[in-house]
């Protein structure tokens, strides 16, 4: 549901026609199967919808469906997510939109929409309604008006300098007092200029222009924000559509509107991107064509020579330019792979040999360039990384192709290319496929640790029996308690582990920073490595220790491990590292918590296999227990360090 308060743009919204981008006959026939009671069928049709559609009365159209087929039980299968709309000016006008563009992304979202300027406030007052709201995210929708109010023409650098300063610390004030209480996480925007407010010729030597003023206040915000702040970047989507039409004066003048309803589907996208990426749903791999989207030219046809790859035609370049942002993605974590129809070793060949590559052989973490259909071969790659399709995106050139991925494999995201490779790189961005919110040391390593796992992948493939392959892996798992210099990676963990994740808590930096500090719980996280390489820190265990019923009572909060390493038998070593400190902590009893999600299913019988007997299940909760005098960790081959 989507709680309101009016605001002066509220009577405005009848007034504004867009256009719907998919027919008119889609939308009645969504219409007629909610009306018809048939709100299963309504509800697939209607995320369908709503991750293709862009346009501001289609969003909102969409979003205002969900309400009813949510009351009737039928949408299911999205993560739930409180979600507050707040800002200096009037938001209430992206609240459907964005449950339609969440829904999407696989979000349920419950939208809180604050009044008009209810922030700061809002943050501030421990009494507010959006205190009681208890969002998991807040979003506020800062503009540049009030800054740019209080600053004359005669300004100096040193007086705006101070100015904006004051201003990022007052809001990040707001955002830290606000997480402090409730954990939510506070999203904030970059800044475009007003349209009415831009001061060229003088633009650029003014300190006081509202071209400087909001320059200087992007840097510092993004300079000062902590891991609880995020930004969405409103004044690079408003310089790629163009500031005419991401603000509307107009609309800001009447109904104190941030943004113009054009503007709002680029946002939309942006923000549940956000979302996507802050609850570990961000896609995780691109898998790449070589013929024409990495190169221009056929090279089974042309040879290397005669590929179009870098200096001296602009095609060339094009491609090259395509491969350094690939190149970027991957130093921020994100996985690359071949899939081309191609003799493996010509394509190997170019890729190793021609010297305007910027991408060899070592950035990919699967290579398959044969002739079977392409579908095939990224069920493959997902297998041998353990990772769901649903973390791939297909790049390919060729509109057949896509669309056979597409129909194979509905999971897999397949942006439509074009046949412009100057365009390649702002199609993937603009499709938010990779956006991170943070990123750490293990993310800039992580091609190698995938690549270390395809290579034990394929050992596994060839040894004799599973105890021979896990003793070959030579593994060392170093368990240690949480330290500073890895809160922010075990942050990330928790909040992007799906699979291997018992209870599925997410937490924040600040609830991970008070775990650790805290004497009466038991936190550790576990580094890996084998004789293919350093997996880095792949799992983390914290559960509070308290004295219940005349017993020490160990209660397992989290455990979590890195998809990458899973059936290796790391959790056995931890477990018995587990059963030390407790014991150490004269603790007598182990209590095990399993909540049931849609990726987690891999784990629902681990307690069973670690001796704990099943005591209560209670909204879909399952407790087990076991006393630690009875515990013992099964058998495995990891060393410990």
């Amino acid at each position: 549901m989507v709680s309101a308060r009016r605001g002066p743009s509220d009577g405005m919204w009848g007034a504004v026609r867009c256009s719907f981008v998919g027919s008119d006959s889609e939308m009645k026939e969504l219409r007629r199967l909610v009306s018809d009671d048939r709100h299963a069928e309504a509800w697939q049709r209607l995320r369908e919808l709503a991750a293709t559609t862009t346009s501001y009365s289609g969003l909102r159209s969409l979003g205002r469906l969900i309400g009813p087929i949510e009351d009737s039980g039928a949408a299911t299968g999205l993560l739930p997510r409180r979600i507050a709309l707040v800002g200096g000016g009037t938001p209430g006008f992206v609240a459907d939109p964005l449950r339609a563009a969440c829904a999407g992304s696989g979000i349920l979202a419950t939208i809180h929409v604050g009044g008009y300027g209810e922030f700061p406030g809002g943050l501030l007052d421990t009494a507010s309604e959006l205190a009681a709201f208890e969002p998991h995210v807040v979003f506020v929708l800062n503009t540049a008006h009030d800054l740019l109010a209080r600053i004359a023409a005669d300004t100096g650098a040193a007086q705006v300098d101070a100015i904006v300063a004051h201003e990022v610390g007052a809001m990040l004030a707001a955002a830290k007092s606000f997480h402090e209480r409730t954990a939510a996480d506070v999203v904030f925007h970059t800044l475009p200029v007003p349209n009415e407010s831009r001061s060229a010729p003088l633009a650029w030597k003014l300190a006081s222009s509202a071209e400087s003023v909001v320059a200087r206040f992007n840097l510092e915000l993004g300079a000062r924000a902590s891991g609880h702040v995020h930004l969405i970047d409103n004044a690079g989507m408003a310089a790629r559509m163009g500031t005419r039409q991401w603000f509307d004066p107009r609309f800001w003048y009447h109904a104190k509107q941030p943004m113009a309803f054009g503007a709002v589907p680029a946002w939309t996208a942006a923000a549940s991107a956000l979302l996507r990426g802050l609850l570990g749903r961000t896609r995780k791999v691109a898998v790449l064509d070589l013929d024409d989207t990495l190169w221009g030219g056929v090279v089974g046809d042309d040879g290397i020579a005669g590929l179009r790859l870098g200096e001296g035609t602009g095609e060339g370049e094009a491609f090259k330019a395509f491969q350094g942002h690939l190149k970027r993605l991957q130093q921020l974590g994100v996985l690359l792979a071949v899939c081309s129809k191609n003799e493996e070793a010509i394509a190997l060949d170019a890729i190793e040999r021609h010297p305007e590559m910027l991408l060899r052989k070592a950035d990919f973490v699967a290579i398959r360039a044969n002739w079977r259909p392409k579908s095939d071969n990224i069920r493959e790659i997902a297998r041998q990384l353990d990772l769901g399709l649903d973390s791939f995106v297909f790049v390919d050139d060729n509109p057949a192709e896509r669309e056979q991925v597409r129909r194979e494999l509905p999971e897999v995201a397949v942006p439509d290319m074009g046949d412009e490779p100057a365009n390649y790189a702002a199609i993937l961005s603009d499709g938010h496929f990779f956006d991170q919110i943070g990123v750490t040391a293990e993310d800039a390593q992580r091609t190698d640790a995938y690549r270390a796992r395809a290579e034990a992948f394929d050992s596994l493939e060839t040894a004799s029996d599973l105890s021979s392959y896990l003793r070959s892996l030579e593994m060392i798992a170093a368990i240690r308690p949480f330290d500073a210099l890895s809160l922010e990676r075990i942050t990330q963990l928790t909040n992007k582990t799906n699979q291997f994740n018992l209870t599925t808590r997410r937490v924040s930096r600040a609830e991970v920073e008070q775990i650790a500090e805290a004497e009466n719980w038991i936190a550790l996280s576990v580094r890996l490595r084998d004789r293919f390489g350093d997996h880095g820190l792949i799992g983390v265990f914290f559960g509070e220790v308290a004295d219940r019923d005349g017993q020490r009572v160990l209660t397992i909060e989290a455990w979590l491990m890195s998809c990458r390493v899973l059936k290796r038998g790391v959790e056995s070593a931890l477990f018995e590292v587990v059963l030390e400190a407790a014991r150490a902590r004269g603790v007598d009893r182990l209590i095990g918590i399993y909540r049931p999600s849609d990726r987690n299913a891999i784990v629902a019988d681990l307690y069973a296999e670690l001796g704990f007997t099943r005591s209560a299940e209670t909204c879909g909760e399952v407790r087990w227990e076991l006393p630690v005098a009875d515990a013992k960790a099964p058998p495995h081959f990891v060393g410990l360090e």
